[in-house]
């Protein structure tokens, strides 16, 4: 059954979430569970371009800072909104508020330019 946009959007947000927050916790064992659901959505979304890129305009837009993350670093991954996802993979680098999760992003990005 093919998911929606929508669902597909809380899945990803619920997801994001907890891996960000097990992140800051040092949960490992929650983090790693919650990444892996989230890199299966993201395998699902990667399937349907056009939902992936109607979902991702919602998700880079998201108050919380690991959804954001993850949704740029797909984003650059199926070279959508590159230049966009970049940007705010920078700002979040630089957020001295985000603790660990800056460094998150920092490292998505640098993965993502070639430069690990």
């Amino acid at each position: 059954m093919k998911k929606s946009s929508s669902m597909l959007i809380d899945e990803f947000v619920k997801n994001a979430v907890i891996q960000g927050n097990a992140t800051l916790e040092g949960n490992y064992k929650k983090g790693n569970k919650a990444s892996d659901k989230l890199s299966k959505i993201i395998e699902g979304m990667k399937q349907d371009i056009n939902l992936a890129k109607t979902t991702l305009d919602v998700l880079m837009l998201s108050e919380e800072p690991n959804v954001k993350i993850w949704a740029c670093g797909m984003a650059i991954d199926i070279d959508y909104k590159t230049k966009e996802a970049e940007q705010i993979l920078e700002e979040l680098s630089n957020s001295s508020e985000l603790g660990i999760l800056s460094f998150n992003a920092e490292m998505s990005l640098n993965v993502r330019k070639g430069e690990i």
